[in-house]
């Protein structure tokens, strides 16, 4: 835990279940932040900034890190997620010290692993989120009694066969890796967000798809 400083670590205070959890009402939609350049971050925040005034209800990077603190800090009431799921303590420490408001940690570990964990990170205010792949893991999300769940698939029609089996009252954020506006389309209605790639939030019809899934 050397680059982890708990003297700095404070709760969190922006409530990313709250924000995420639309009943599947409409699609919610979580902005996946790149590394910076050679710019010193200013990229980061430039582009959080600008999602948060289209209305993106969250942000997420792929690790804890500076694309995390970047994030964190561009608004007061945008939530940050980190998606690498944590194995341990140290993680969620981590993950908290750079502005995490909610961690994934993964469904597959055993049941008592999965609730500590969880107990650790609701002590910081940060909503544990369950990783789910399969229906294996699925299952075990539904029996820590997870109150959301981080779906991720290779496809949109493999992401929405492994939502069709979770409880209507779990929130469902749903990660396409690299899918594009027609995968976001097929998810609104069927799970409460979206995991959106930089590569679609960057693309000058971002606005107009945002206004389609979450107006």
């Amino acid at each position: 835990m050397a680059d982890v400083d708990v003297g700095t670590i404070v709760p969190s205070t922006r409530d990313l279940l709250q924000a995420v959890s639309t009943r599947r009402r409409n699609l919610a939609l979580i902005g996946l932040l790149a590394a910076p350049g050679h710019d010193g971050g200013e990229g980061v925040a430039a582009e959080a900034a600008r999602l948060a005034d289209l209305n993106v209800s969250a942000f997420a990077t792929v690790e804890p890190g500076p694309v995390l603190s970047l994030a964190a800090r561009a608004t007061k009431t945008v939530p940050a997620l980190c998606l690498l799921a944590a194995a341990d303590r140290d993680a969620l420490l981590a993950a908290r010290q750079h502005g995490a408001d909610g961690v994934v940690i993964d469904a597959a570990m055993p049941l008592d692993a999965w609730d500590r964990l969880a107990k650790v990170a609701r002590t910081m205010r940060m909503l544990p989120i369950a990783l789910a792949t399969d229906a294996s893991s699925l299952e075990a999300a539904i029996k820590a009694g997870a109150r959301a769940i981080l779906l991720r698939a290779g496809t949109a029609d493999a992401l929405l066969a492994l939502a069709a089996g979770a409880p209507r009252g779990v929130t469902l954020i749903g990660h396409v890796e690299g899918g594009d506006a027609d995968s976001i389309r097929a998810l609104a209605g069927k799970v409460d967000a979206a995991v959106v790639a930089p590569s679609l939030h960057t693309a000058p019809s971002f606005a107009e798809l945002v206004a389609e899934v979450d107006p």
